[in-house]
């Protein structure tokens, strides 16, 4: 598994616990959808942060390497 696929799952599996679990003691429809959709967007900024971070550290190197040629 990639490390951004990491970090988006643990990043939406604790959200979807603590607020699937606010929203099994309210029991309202519109709570789940907020909690599906809120996982839903938590987990993507994470893949998305995880996958910027990686890239930026890849060009980090190769201009360190170039700089020292």
């Amino acid at each position: 598994m990639k490390p951004e696929e990491k970090s988006a799952l643990k990043t939406a599996g604790a959200t979807a616990v603590v607020a699937g679990s606010i929203a099994a003691i309210l029991g309202n429809p519109v709570c789940w959808a907020a909690v599906l959709y809120g996982t839903y967007r938590m987990g993507k900024a994470a893949y998305q942060k995880a996958k910027y971070d990686a890239t930026l550290k890849e060009r980090n190197q190769e201009d360190d390497s170039f700089w020292h040629v």
